[in-house]
């Protein structure tokens, strides 16, 4: 699928911060979350979705949700790696409810802690269940989110002392349509680009994630 032109905006500042910890819960008495206009309810209920989005997609649908991988390699560290990542990892899966595909995902992962980066090198525990694993929730940050004609999309990082991770997850604009599970297969993965320090190349960059 060709790059959509989203990829040739001038950076933006991240438009949204959401609490980690689940400010409804959380919070003492109100909890407010505005996005941009253009997205349905449910469509912003995925959009801000902290962890549990396959839970929502399989409540939704009464249906089992599966993870393909396609992707999910240890990447050389660059010359200017800062010192303190022991390890960067590519990423890419497929989430799946009854077969088909309803979120393309991309991530890069960093690791700063000698112990988790034992733990997934040694002890090999998947880099998708890092936080699973160690039981933390990590913080949320939402960079940025959009549309294209077909698809509807967000960048968002997951973070805990040690990991940082950052992520491209791409949605069907069709998800919510009358009986999509029985609708033909739609291709919704993005040809990201690398740089030559093998760096995914984001929609919304964030200086703060390097």
């Amino acid at each position: 699928m060709p790059q959509p032109t989203l990829f040739d905006r001038s950076p933006s500042p991240p438009i949204v911060k959401i609490p980690g910890h689940f400010g409804d819960i959380m919070s003492k008495r109100d909890t407010t979350l505005t996005l941009p206009d253009g997205f349905t309810g449910f469509e912003r209920i995925l959009l801000t979705a902290n962890g549990n989005l396959q839970r929502l997609i399989s409540a939704y649908f009464n249906k089992t949700v599966t993870v393909e991988i396609i992707e999910n390699q240890q990447v050389p560290l660059h010359e200017n790696e800062d010192p303190a990542v022991f390890a960067r990892f590519r990423r890419e899966v497929n989430l799946l409810c009854n077969g088909k595909v309803f979120c393309n995902a991309k991530s890069q992962v960093l690791i700063k802690d000698e112990k988790v980066y034992d733990l997934v090198v040694k002890n090999g525990v998947g880099i998708g269940q890092i936080f699973r694993y160690l039981d933390r929730l990590p913080s949320f940050d939402l960079h940025g989110l959009g549309r294209t004609e077909d698809t509807f999309w967000r960048e968002y990082s997951l973070r805990i002392p040690g990991v940082d991770c950052r992520l491209l997850e791409v949605f069907p604009s069709t998800l919510f349509d009358d009986k999509w599970l029985e609708k033909p297969v739609e291709e919704i993965s993005w040809d990201v680009e690398l740089s030559s320090e093998d760096k995914l190349a984001w929609v919304n960059p964030n200086p703060e994630i390097k």
